[in-house]
């Protein structure tokens, strides 16, 4: 190991059922290591993970109170928030381990391993091709912890991790809050170059820092400006230098330079998120609409939702090429990133969780990954499901249904009868599903509608009709949902179970069931 690590872990050392192999990155609060699954039976763990180790057994009680504040705040956040641009956490762990005090007590999060960090790619490749895509999708997790109600505190590209599938995630949820209606509270921390000028020199409290969701959206400003042109939006060499060149802009002894290389269609984006008062910055719904729109999209809530490709294999050859892009990375879990390279006791530990990380094996162990659903499509199917936490509305389901609807064709247009896209929904209803809040859309998509839009409001949809369907109607309930889909859970009630009209669809509906259900499973 070239550098002293926070938290130093042997190779070899067993935590649970992972085995420490090579360390990834470390910070002042933790270190990051790979691991391998050793223990019998996998109940749903990937072969490999990433432990973030957390040193909250040993220290003075001032370093383990703030530490343990830290912990709570991710666990908290990770336990309640099970989001597609959110680094997925599997399980918690608590080392027992007398006999090395410095890792006794220590608490370790097991999260999905990345193949590399947005801060490792930009280092090593300036203003990205694939730069527009990721920030799309890192707006995708801030408007998902938004409408969640968290705020996460500490955006920059070292806690954007980019994995095995192309896609990103937003990880390092220990400055992250949940918001106490127009504010959160964090500890007084934060990357001085993503920090807002009003929190710079803010009042720090018995409680933290308050910070409203307007602090991630300067943030976001700063990290697009410094992926589409390579430089920070304010002027300076140094961070202290960019915090004062912040200071005078606030006060308005200084204008806003933005780079002549920043893409006209971002730079109105660009400069709404780092207005001078938290009051004139542009809302997190307004920026994903903006976002979506400067990387080809289409509106809506959702920053996934863009211009639909004309062909799946466009869009199989997209995430392949963003995977190629990130391949060679440095791997980074909000940290910076440091190399190097010794066995130990076990673990006491509680929690759980599944899937893999390559976009052809997502959620193997929900969803098989040998009858052809296509990999664009998996982490979609899988965490909508997961989303909905109803047994019955299951990824299987929902493929099948995809399936059946579609043949999984995301260009579907059939104007007869007013239905679009891969899950055939008609516009004026597909409205009603598309906000994960509830509430009804503004606007919709133009048709044929982009999966990222369809298939999560899907599973919204059969969520809600699953416990309205009548109890004790004959047949596989799994199936009358999908049934319900197609018509009305009114009809399939009135009929006594599948409409004779459609016993087609439920035959064709329950073969695909059957098919992409992995054996030993229901």
């Amino acid at each position: 190991m070239t550098e002293p690590y926070a938290v130093t872990v042997p190779k070899g050392y067993r935590v649970g059922v992972w085995e420490v192999r090579a360390p990834i990155a470390t910070g002042a609060f933790g270190s990051v290591y790979e691991a391998r699954r050793v223990g019998d039976g996998d109940g749903g763990l990937p072969q490999t993970a990433a432990l973030k180790f957390l040193p909250t057994g040993t220290g003075t009680p001032r370093q383990l109170s703030h530490l343990r504040e830290l912990v709570e705040r991710e666990v908290e956040l990770h336990r309640r928030l099970r989001r597609p641009r959110l680094v997925r956490m599997y399980e918690t762990l608590v080392v027992d381990d007398p006999a090395r005090p410095a890792l006794d007590g220590a608490t370790v999060l097991v999260l999905e391993k990345a193949e590399g960090s947005l801060s490792a790619l930009l280092s090593a490749s300036p203003r990205p091709a694939a730069g527009p895509a990721l920030l799309g999708q890192v707006c995708e997790g801030l408007a998902q912890l938004h409408r969640a109600g968290w705020v996460h505190g500490d955006l920059k590209p070292a806690n954007v991790l980019l994995m095995r599938d192309g896609s990103a995630r937003l990880a390092d949820f220990n400055m992250a809050a949940e918001l106490e209606g127009t504010h959160a509270y964090t500890p007084a921390f934060s990357t001085p170059d993503y920090t807002p000028p009003e929190l710079l020199w803010s009042e720090i409290g018995e409680r933290g820092r308050r910070i409203r969701p307007s602090a991630d959206v300067w943030a976001f400003g700063v990290l697009a400006h410094l992926v589409l042109t390579g430089s920070f939006p304010l002027p300076g060499g140094t961070p202290t230098a960019r915090r004062d060149a912040g200071a005078a802009y606030a006060r308005g002894t200084e204008e806003l330079r933005l780079s002549p290389a920043l893409p006209e269609a971002w730079r109105e984006t660009v400069r709404a998120c780092l207005t001078r008062t938290h009051a004139e910055r542009i809302g997190t719904d307004a920026l994903s609409r903006r976002v979506a729109a400067a990387t080809g999209g289409t509106g809506g809530r959702s920053v996934l939702a863009r211009r639909p490709l004309r062909r799946r294999t466009a869009l199989a050859a997209a995430a392949t090429a963003l995977a190629a892009a990130v391949a060679a990375a440095a791997l980074g879990y909000g940290i910076a990133a440091r190399s190097g390279g010794g066995p130990g006791p076990g673990a006491r530990g509680s929690g759980g969780g599944t899937t893999t990380v390559s976009a052809a094996s997502y959620g193997a162990a929900e969803l098989r990954t040998d009858r052809g659903v296509p990999p664009a499509y998996r982490l979609l199917i899988v965490e909508t499901a997961r989303d909905c936490g109803r047994e019955d509305v299951s990824p299987p389901l929902i493929a099948a249904i995809l399936k059946v609807e579609s043949d999984f064709d995301p260009d579907l247009a059939d104007p007869v009868n007013d239905e679009y896209g891969i899950a055939r929904w008609t516009p004026a209803v597909l409205r009603w599903w598309m906000n994960e809040d509830g509430t009804p859309a503004d606007s919709v998509p133009e048709p044929p509608f982009p999966p990222a839009e369809s298939i999560p409001a899907m599973g919204r949809y059969l969520c809600w009709i699953t416990p309205r369907l009548g109890t004790g109607l004959p047949g596989d309930r799994r199936v009358l949902i999908a049934v319900a889909y197609r018509t009305s859970y009114d009809k399939v009630n009135d009929a006594g179970g599948v409409p004779p009209k459609n016993r087609a669809y439920a035959d064709r509906v329950a073969h695909y069931l059957k098919e992409y259900t992995p054996p030993g499973r229901k």
